[in-house]
């Protein structure tokens, strides 16, 4: 899939945007603090329903009092023309794909994929287990058509067992929610461990190009109790009384994780952050990689500030990546790079100033190629 048209309205410095998009490839140019990844917000949002920086109703309006406003125009993998809209106040939102109101934010992410890495993608390898679900999620988001009922259901089931560990409810109360957690927990560990399996897979192929003959990762997904001694249902029962000392739900796939093993021959949480910041790029390849695998879909791919993390040879070998592949690819930098303008031509710079974007002429492009 790629964008023939983006339109922002209102998300942060981002007043009134308007992009018409001939490139699979596109780099957004200006200094910091521009606007640049306000753009690749917007992008986001209707992949998400949320940026990769927070919450909708923390800090990413604009302080107009009026609403955000997204509009895509764009074209699947069928060769179709789409349009995907989104207006959210914060607290409220109202979305529509193809001309038709959508109830679910969901709705409007399902055949719009979007990956975003960021400087903060490295919380993938240092961080909590939280940022690995999420990045195992996104896959099993868009290539299991059930994973988000399952998870709603789990999510609802778990609010109500931890409300009732708190309010020390009888016995008798537990059972249903309980039963209701352990299913949909074995539907989402399904999913997710399909997703896991085709993220190796995928990694096998992204890793040796950026990290050489280095021992590449195992991935191994942690389910988030002992499987192997017993049912979800029944150790939800045998840890009740313990759980009703904590006040919280201490198994289950609220506490997944997804087990990095020893890239670079060390273990991850030991990487340096250069090896970080390689690791993490590879899982996001790896991602837009096993999706394609999977159903053929190419994301949206969103690289924020690529250049400052990486160094020249690992810089240039996602881009030799991104020529490769079909889908598009927007770059955030503060300039265009040269080798970026050779490897992914034509390259489409948009020069972003204190909120304004302007479209890079062909005069100031050959200069550049100079």
């Amino acid at each position: 899939m790629h964008l023939t048209r983006l339109q922002i309205e209102g998300l942060r410095c981002l007043r009134e945007v308007d992009l018409s998009l001939n490139s699979k490839a596109i780099w957004l140019a200006g200094p910091n603090g521009a606007g640049k990844t306000s753009v690749l917000e917007a992008i986001a949002l209707l992949g998400f329903g949320r940026s990769f920086r927070g919450r909708v109703s923390d800090g990413v309006l604009a302080r107009t009092g009026g609403p955000i406003q997204v509009v895509a125009n764009w074209i699947d993998a069928t060769g179709s023309e789409r349009i995907s809209g989104l207006r959210h106040w914060g607290d409220r939102w109202e979305a529509r794909l193809d001309g038709v109101a959508q109830d679910r934010l969901s709705a409007l992410a399902t055949p719009f994929p979007v990956l975003a890495h960021h400087p903060e993608s490295s919380r993938w390898v240092s961080g909590p287990a939280e940022e690995r679900r999420r990045l195992v999620d996104w896959l099993a988001f868009h290539v299991e058509p059930t994973f988000t009922d399952h998870s709603q259901r789990a999510g609802r089931a778990l609010r109500q067992r931890n409300h009732l560990l708190r309010a020390q409810a009888e016995a008798a109360e537990f059972d249903f929610w309980e039963a209701a957690l352990a299913e949909a927990a074995e539907a989402m560990t399904h999913a997710r461990q399909a997703a896991v399996a085709a993220l190796e897979h995928a990694l096998e192929r992204v890793w040796p190009g950026l990290a050489g003959a280095a021992p590449a990762p195992r991935l191994q997904w942690r389910v988030g109790w002992r499987e192997e001694a017993a049912p979800l249902r029944d150790l939800l029962y045998l840890q009740r009384e313990r759980d009703r000392e904590l006040g919280y739900t201490t198994i289950g796939p609220h506490r997944a994780d997804l087990l990095l093993g020893r890239p670079f021959g060390v273990e991850s949480p030991q990487c340096s952050r250069g090896q970080a910041k390689v690791l993490a790029l590879a899982l996001s390849l790896a991602q837009v990689d096993a999706l394609r695998q999977w159903n053929g879909s190419h994301a949206l791919l969103l690289l924020d500030d690529l250049r400052a993390e990486l160094d020249q040879s690992h810089f240039e070998a996602v881009l030799d990546w991104l020529a490769a592949r079909g889908g598009q690819a927007w770059i955030s930098g503060t300039e265009a790079d040269s080798r970026a303008r050779a490897r992914l031509a034509p390259l489409q710079v948009f020069h972003v100033e204190q909120g304004q974007l302007r479209a890079e002429t062909a005069v100031e492009a050959s200069r550049q190629a100079l």
